[in-house]
């Protein structure tokens, strides 16, 4: 009896054991055998996801630069007639992935600063574009300073060209403010950015120090102005237009004058617009005054520079 008791024990726990192995082997059976779907499935998952991704388009920004000012925005000077710096700048801006960029040039030939704010407060056109762009350049200030030179060159003296310019230099900063201020009063966010003056006569006239001192003194006034206007920036080009291939080298340039502003008549201002070649690399020989596609390119150089600096206040990411 007792034998036969512990046999019944011993085919129970046989049974059990039988069991647990054969429920443990099942079950890890059936994992092993669901991992190669459940791979195939995340597989396929990640693939669509991947298709997805580059079936998405990056959506392109609309740009709209809207150029304001005198005959450096209308791009005299210019041998391929396609509007200089503004032409130019379309083209650097379009080669920015994701980008397309429309402008519209609103400059005007002998255009002062008080000008270029009349034409605006008279076009309606004119207001619509500003109002729309999303980045505004101007050039200004010009004719303004070449107006105070041209008035003291019958009676060219340091003392009268000193005065002359200090009492202009007030009337011109009211009017540059008055202008950026109309134009903010149309677009209150967009980006602004205003090129400076240069002294197209230094290369010829390199002596005459006060052309230059002025001209400095031209660009202190707008570069003030331009600092108290909302996102508003100045763009300096003075000294490569002015001095142009010798702006590493001024000193030998000054070495090869002798004309100062006591001995300069009419007679030499003529040589120089009559001379059919240009001593600047960078001026026009036609006028010894405006770009020629070179300044326009360098120009068009600096102002993508400062558009670079201020990336944030225009480049949608």
């Amino acid at each position: 009896m007792k034998i036969l008791k512990a046999w019944l024990q011993f085919l129970v726990v046989l049974l059990v054991l039988t069991l647990i192995v054969f429920g443990a082997w099942h079950l890890l059976d059936r994992n092993e055998s669901a991992t190669p779907a459940q791979t195939k499935t995340s597989k396929a998952i990640s693939k669509k996801a991947a298709v997805s991704s580059k079936t998405k388009k990056i959506k392109t920004q609309q740009l709209k630069l809207v150029a304001l000012g005198d005959s450096l925005t209308q791009g005299v000077g210019d041998t391929t007639n396609q509007g200089g710096y503004v032409n130019l700048i379309q083209q650097k801006l379009n080669a920015i992935p994701h980008v397309k960029t429309q402008t519209f040039n609103y400059g005007k030939a002998g255009d002062r600063s008080d000008q270029i704010l009349q034409r605006l407060q008279d076009s309606q056109t004119m207001q619509q574009q500003v109002r729309q762009a999303n980045v505004i350049v101007m050039t200004v200030g010009g004719n303004d300073l070449m107006q105070v030179f041209e008035k003291q060159f019958s009676n060219l003296t340091d003392s009268q060209l000193a005065t002359a310019v200090t009492a202009s230099r007030k009337v011109y900063q009211d009017k540059v403010n008055q202008l950026l201020q109309q134009v903010r009063q149309y677009n209150s966010n967009a980006p602004i950015f205003v090129y400076s003056v240069y002294n197209p006569f230094y290369v010829y006239f390199p002596k005459i120090q006060q052309f230059q001192k002025y001209t400095k003194l031209w660009n202190t006034t707008t570069s003030q102005v331009v600092a108290q206007t909302k996102q508003a920036y100045f763009v300096n080009i003075d000294q490569r237009m002015s001095a142009g291939q010798y702006h590493k080298n001024t000193k030998k340039l000054q070495q090869s004058s002798t004309t100062d502003i006591t001995t300069l008549n009419k007679t030499k201002v003529d040589q120089v617009f009559n001379d059919k070649k240009e001593k600047n690399n960078y001026l026009s020989p036609a006028d010894h005054f405006h770009p020629n596609l070179k300044g326009y390119h360098y120009m068009t150089d600096r102002l993508y520079q400062v558009m670079l600096q201020h990336k944030k206040t225009w480049r949608k990411s």
